[in-house]
């Protein structure tokens, strides 16, 4: 037995559900730290009840602290047990006690219904306007009440749990009510029903309602379910006593139900399910006439469901996917469907970015964590800007280092400029500690930038994924980030993201010069490294003359002319990290080029 605590408040809108597991302790509470959350209610305390279900019983107990008894029948309690089917209040809150279908049971829905239902009848949304609703002062009551119904509950299971009574209560002729979920694809379910997953006997989820006086075991029938959802459209079927308990919603006591699917884009489908009793066991006489009405109201109730879920769906994409794209990317994910972060092979353009001095400030910080804490947050944050500002995607936060990346989901033209673009506000952002009321005095930030295949989207397991990059342009990014403090500049950059600098930005924008070919440590093939450069304006410290005469150097060292280059680049040293850099490789060798010279120095640390 699958059993569950609804608790229901004075609005339509308050309604929670817990689902009962035995022997476990729950804390029902308005702002527990953990379990049960009934917020709507003043009179629960923040932490009010122990709640244990033990197989056959709930036991209330009421904490210390709690300032409002467990009431039932006007008495008052701290501690009690209740059984299935019971209720107690606390404040003005309903808690009820019910049992539920097992959402995995084989045998929670009718399943002797394999051959097609004769005398079935289905009626797209069109079909039905023209009837008149069978009570429609109360549907079109209920109707415009539902949204905010909706809008208060916290999860599908909630949710259903609602629909189900919202049902019973606006179709007079209704016995028992269904909601159910189903996760798969539902797109074949007549010819293949185990297509992709689906399964019509192993609803995700399920919520059912009856009316009290109803004493018959509910199973709503799977071709019913099977029909609407595959068709898209509501399903009716009428039939005698006789056939009931044959092929049809197992109950010798009904006589008729129709089954109405909610649209959505999901993949998976929903639907609403209403069973009642005919002439055969309530004296009334119940033909499809009769039914279209009620058909039409849980048709509108459908199309209420299927609209707010897919708004409620977009805006949570919509504030998770914000924290990692700017707003002309949300636009163009929010304009297509969820496929659009599907994982894709394509250029790419990476960018690590580390902060200097970090470790200095973790020891001065040590006895003030928050503090630290806002350090951080203030360094990740002028990072997070010039990636998003430039249209880059966020893939990850590592302790003070951020990783992003450009050319998904939205090819760009320019290749890498707009990660260069990136680098360089985020180097001027940190030199000016923009922002940052001076809590990142003393930092600074060094940056790898590298083009190339990858591939990137959204990337992880089925319960737990997040936008991501993968590829060895991923390692190279990393690798020129950690060239930097060996070459003491802010950005190193790769060759190719270098001819994308040198022809797509003009000086007056951005310069590069090559510093010089290594081969990182742990790495068999070089890399040929290049510093990014903001404009002379900006920066006047590196020239272009002391940029072309540098270059000139690295040519020498390169063709594995030493004596030249020590003449070219002498006048900088000391002055300029790259010729510091070089100098100090060629001293490791007393200045003698080495025998399998391939203009490469090998690196021994990262």
């Amino acid at each position: 037995m699958s059993v569950e605590l609804q608790a229901l408040g004075t609005d339509d809108s308050q309604c929670a559900v817990l689902a009962l597991v035995s022997s476990q302790v729950m804390r029902l509470g308005r702002a527990p730290q953990n379990d049960w959350v009934v917020n709507w209610d003043r009179l629960i305390s923040r932490e009010h009840a122990d709640l244990t279900w033990d197989g056959g019983q709930l036991q209330v107990r009421c904490l210390e602290k709690a300032a409002n008894p467990v009431v039932i029948a006007g008495e008052s309690f701290r501690e009690l047990k209740i059984d299935v089917g019971g209720e107690f209040l606390i404040g003005a809150t309903k808690f009820r006690l019910i049992e539920t279908i097992e959402p995995a049971g084989s045998n929670d829905l009718d399943t002797s219904d394999d051959e097609p239902l004769a005398g079935l009848q289905t009626y797209q949304s069109d079909e039905l306007n023209e009837f008149e609703f069978s009570d429609p002062i109360r549907q079109m009551d209920m109707l415009a009440r539902l949204p905010k119904m909706i809008s208060g509950s916290t999860s599908d299971e909630a949710l259903a749990g609602l629909l189900v009574d919202v049902l019973l209560e606006t179709i007079p002729a209704s016995v028992a009510t269904a909601v159910m979920r189903y996760d798969g694809d539902v797109s074949d379910t007549l010819e293949n029903p185990l297509a992709s997953g689906f399964d019509p006997t192993r609803p995700a989820m399920m919520r059912v309602a009856t009316r009290d006086d109803y004493e018959g075991r509910f199973k709503p029938s799977r071709r019913m379910i099977s029909s609407a959802l595959q068709t898209g459209n509501s399903v009716l079927h009428i039939w005698d006593g006789d056939e009931g308990n044959g092929q049809f919603t197992i109950s010798g006591s009904l006589d008729w139900a129709f089954c109405t699917p909610i649209k959505t884009n999901e993949v998976g489908g929903w639907c609403l399910y209403v069973s009642g009793q005919g002439s055969e066991h309530s004296g009334v006489f119940i033909d499809d006439e009769t039914l279209k009405g009620d058909l039409r109201f849980v048709e509108l109730v459908a199309q209420f469901i299927g609209s707010i879920r897919h708004v409620r769906l977009l805006e949570e994409q919509k504030t998770q996917l914000s924290s990692f794209f700017s707003p002309r990317i949300m636009e163009s994910l929010m304009g297509g469907t969820s496929a659009s972060l599907e994982p894709a092979e394509q250029d790419i353009s990476v960018l690590f970015c580390d902060v200097r001095g970090f470790s200095r400030k973790s020891e001065l910080l040590k006895d003030d964590l928050f503090q630290l804490l806002a350090t951080v947050k203030s360094a990740l944050g002028l990072m997070a800007n010039g990636i998003v500002e430039t249209d880059g995607a966020i893939a990850d936060f590592q302790g003070d280092a951020a990783l992003g990346f450009w050319g998904w989901p939205v090819p760009l033209p320019e290749g890498p400029v707009p990660a260069c673009r990136a680098a360089l506000s985020i180097v001027d952002a940190f030199d000016n500690k923009l922002n940052c009321d001076g809590i990142l005095d003393g930092f600074s930030v060094g940056i790898g930038i590298a083009h190339g295949r990858a591939i990137a989207g959204e990337i992880g397991t089925e319960k737990q994924a997040k936008i991501g990059v993968f590829g060895p342009v991923v390692n190279q990014g990393s690798r020129y980030e950690g060239l930097t403090k060996q070459f003491g500049v802010p950005i190193c950059i790769d060759e190719t993201t270098a001819e994308y600098v040198q022809t797509f930005m003009p000086r007056d924008e951005a310069r590069c010069r090559r510093m010089a070919r290594v081969r990182p440590a742990g790495m068999a093939t070089p890399l040929t490294v290049y510093q990014l450069l903001p404009p002379v304006r900006k920066d006047d410290s590196v020239s272009d003359e002391m940029i072309s005469r540098y270059e000139a150097g690295i040519n020498a060292v390169l063709d594995g002319q030493w004596k030249e280059a020590v003449e070219l680049l002498s006048e900088f040293r000391g002055a300029d990290g790259p010729t510091d850099f070089v100098f100090q490789q060629m001293e490791l060798t007393n200045f003698e080029v080495p025998a399998n010279w391939d203009g490469a120095f090998t690196l021994t640390k990262k």
